[in-house]
């Protein structure tokens, strides 16, 4: 009874332990996405990496403010977004290549790929 009792824990830290190496696939866009949202998809991206003290936060060292709630408005009204040409928008040629988030690791591809595709997309307040 014992050495069953010993193997059935031995199979249990082994399953244990096989399922805590499984990782989520992390999808990689293969194109620009579309249906981009600023609420949904790029903010959390401003949030994360451009919008903290120093930076591109509410009262900014560096324009735009990136904090939700000035984001669109100065992005919008700053030129940093051109819809006619958003792969030359500044805002997009910032990101990809450009230095921003600086001081920092450059963001992902799929990333630079969301605020692409939110500037194609008209780059609505959405």
């Amino acid at each position: 009874m014992k050495k069953i009792l010993t193997y059935l824990v031995v199979a249990l830290l082994i399953a244990t332990g096989l399922n805590a190496c499984y990782y989520d696939e992390v999808a990689t866009f293969e194109g620009v996405p579309t249906n981009v949202s600023l609420k949904n998809d790029v903010q959390p991206i401003f949030d994360r990496d451009c919008n903290m003290s120093g930076c591109h936060d509410a009262g900014p060292a560096h324009s735009p403010s990136l904090v939700k709630e000035k984001a669109y408005k100065d992005l919008t009204s700053g030129g940093y977004v051109n819809t006619a040409d958003p792969e030359n928008s500044v805002l997009y040629l910032s990101v990809n290549g450009g230095g921003m988030p600086a001081g920092r690791a450059p963001l992902s591809e799929n990333d630079k790929k969301l605020i692409l595709g939110w500037i194609t997309d008209g780059a609505k307040n959405n």
